[in-house]
């Protein structure tokens, strides 16, 4: 029995979630079928006993299919294309150029994901939360890892269409591109990174991250500061 076949993905996310929206824009992309169960984060769902008891580590975005849960949106991705047979591209067979996918969701962690998504959660509820005292402490905390990380993304963009130093998009592409449009809250300038404001618009144009993105980009304007 084929994947498709069998009971569709439950999909546990959150709309204001870079992660959530990677793993949403892949499940439109492969016409992965799918059920969305909204958990807001400043709400406190993930905390509650019944979320607990799905996902003990209490975040998102999760899945559950055929009765196994799986946290952490690079695993969940991995997941989806090799079950759904999703096209090769995606998340390549080929054990080298899979290789520069899994190298680029690990490096993404603690540089693409540290460098701007702690940036836009800092600067929008760090000192409200009193986890930094003042944006000086957040940009001597975030900024030059940010520019480093930004900076090697627009160098791999030089050299490569696509983030992972591939010719076709991965689900790296839509990792990278999700912290990216974060960025907006903050009016973020990317001029400085050609490279990846072309990037940008090729991964936006994608249907599936259009979709994904629609109430993201729905309370954006009224978001930014």
């Amino acid at each position: 029995m084929s994947a498709r076949s069998q009971s569709p993905v439950i999909l546990y996310m959150d709309y204001f979630s870079q992660p959530s929206r990677a793993v949403l824009s892949f499940c439109l992309i492969a016409n992965i079928p799918h059920e969305v169960r909204e958990i807001r984060i400043m709400r406190g769902d993930h905390l509650s006993e019944e979320f607990s008891r799905i996902n003990p580590i209490k975040t998102i975005p999760t899945i559950v299919h055929n009765n196994i849960t799986i946290c952490e949106s690079h695993a969940i991705l991995a997941y989806l294309a090799t079950v759904f047979h999703a096209e090769d591209h995606w998340y390549p067979s080929d054990p080298a150029q899979r290789a520069y996918v899994d190298q680029y969701l690990h490096w993404h962690h603690q540089n693409i994901r540290f460098g701007c998504g702690y940036y836009v959660f800092f600067r929008i509820y760090g000192i409200k939360l009193k986890v930094v005292k003042s944006s000086v402490d957040i940009d001597e905390m975030i900024l030059e890892r940010q520019k480093k990380a930004l900076a090697f993304v627009n160098e791999t963009l030089s050299a490569f269409p696509f983030i992972a130093k591939t010719y076709s998009p991965t689900i790296a592409d839509l990792s990278c591109y999700c912290e990216f449009s974060q960025m907006e809250i903050l009016n973020f300038d990317f001029s400085e990174y050609p490279n990846i404001i072309n990037w940008m618009r090729v991964i936006g144009e994608i249907q599936g991250v259009k979709e994904a993105h629609r109430v993201w980009n729905k309370f954006l304007p009224r978001m930014k500061m």
